[in-house]
């Protein structure tokens, strides 16, 4: 009840920020009075409430309030205006992780003043900083509550440099009533990731993917899965990832997993096969060599390419995510239609079809078939 009450109060405090009046019947010289009492640079130890991170907060005396990942605050995570309400302070978020918000997002927190001068926001649910959200109390550790310490003159920041590096990543293989399968994470520079799972069946390699978004704060790795929940999993150093994948095929929950950063990626598929291109009677040679994150280098027609393969040999489907064009940059938002074919075991080797190769540096893409050597 009590948060409910809360959150009504802050419906108030906002409908009351928007149309410019001043909050619980307050004159503007009071309101000025209470947010200059409060006025400084605090920093937040989320350490204890299961994220190993710390973030500052800037109030000034005009009621705006900043969430930085540095005591310089150049870096806006989220920002918005406070003004005193029963007692304690309520926060109205403008921005969010750059993008604009207003009331009706419902994006609030609040905040009292304990004795020391530190601000509790245990009063609220959440803060909302960049892409997280941080918890101000945690189940596991009843004695853990989210608290802004002001900022000391020998305050010495912890080191905000990020390990984590964009590539690939491999975990050790999971086995399940028999089958062994492998698992490979990659995360692009264009902020999209795949994480792959390879197994054999019957003696052929079969796949399957998941594909996303990904964001990083520290140690702090996101990901969000394409149509999926926001995962949290973390970077534990500049080698090596936790991270929160489904371990088999047609696994019911996912298990976190240890990834470590590779640069030998092994070839699992090599297929041939031809395509033809409109007035050619003779048609062109392909191959198509595959590898363990999904990427794949084609050959057609003696022109070379190279990008991602998203691979469900359950659900018999390909897409295809080639490579920039022009800057190489490689990553799943880098072409703005997706091509995709099919997959299926022809005589029993895998075979992809309406695979679509370019034999030259032209655009024009043709459609081939391809089987496994």
């Amino acid at each position: 009840m009590r948060r409910l009450y809360e959150k009504w109060l802050c419906g108030l405090a906002a409908l009351a920020l928007i149309f410019g009046l001043a909050g619980c019947g307050q004159g503007e010289e009071k309101k000025a009075a209470d947010t200059k009492a409060v006025a400084n640079d605090y920093y937040l130890d989320l350490t204890e409430l299961g994220m190993n991170l710390t973030i500052y907060l800037r109030l000034d005396g005009e009621g705006n309030f900043l969430f930085s990942d540095t005591l310089d605050f150049e870096t806006n995570k989220s920002s918005g205006t406070f003004q005193e309400s029963d007692g304690g302070y309520m926060m109205v978020y403008a921005t969010v992780n750059g993008e604009e918000k207003s009331v009706s997002d419902g994006l609030m927190s609040s905040f009292t003043v304990a004795d020391d001068g530190s601000l509790d926001f245990t009063g609220c649910d959440q803060v909302y900083y960049g892409s997280a959200k941080a918890a101000t109390t945690s189940a596991g550790n009843p004695e853990a509550k989210l608290t802004a310490v002001i900022v000391p003159a020998d305050y010495a920041a912890p080191d905000t440099e990020a390990e984590f590096q964009a590539g690939s990543y491999e975990a050790a293989a999971v086995t399940e009533e028999g089958v062994v399968y492998g698992h490979t994470i990659s995360f692009y520079e264009d902020g999209t990731y795949m994480h792959v799972l390879r197994y054999e069946k019957e003696g052929q390699p079969c796949f399957s993917c998941e594909a996303g978004t990904y964001g990083v704060n520290l140690t702090q790795l996101a990901l969000e899965p394409d149509g999926g929940d926001r995962l949290s999993c973390e970077v534990a150093d500049a080698e090596t990832l936790q991270v929160s994948v489904y371990p088999y095929a047609g696994a019911g929950e996912r298990q976190t997993l240890e990834f470590t950063r590779t640069e030998e990626l092994s070839m699992v598929a090599e297929l041939a096969g031809s395509g033809e291109a409109a007035g050619d009677e003779e048609g062109f040679d392909v191959t198509v060599k595959v590898y363990s994150d999904g990427s794949y280098e084609s050959v057609a027609g003696g022109f070379a390419e190279s990008g991602i393969l998203a691979i469900s040999t359950e659900d018999s489907y390909i897409k295809q995510y080639p490579d920039h064009p022009e800057t190489a940059v490689r990553g799943m938002n880098q072409v703005a239609t997706v091509p995709a074919g099919a997959c299926s075991y022809e005589d029993g080797k895998l075979t992809f079809t309406g695979l679509r190769v370019r034999k030259s540096a032209g655009l024009s893409r043709y459609e081939c078939t391809v089987t496994m050597k």
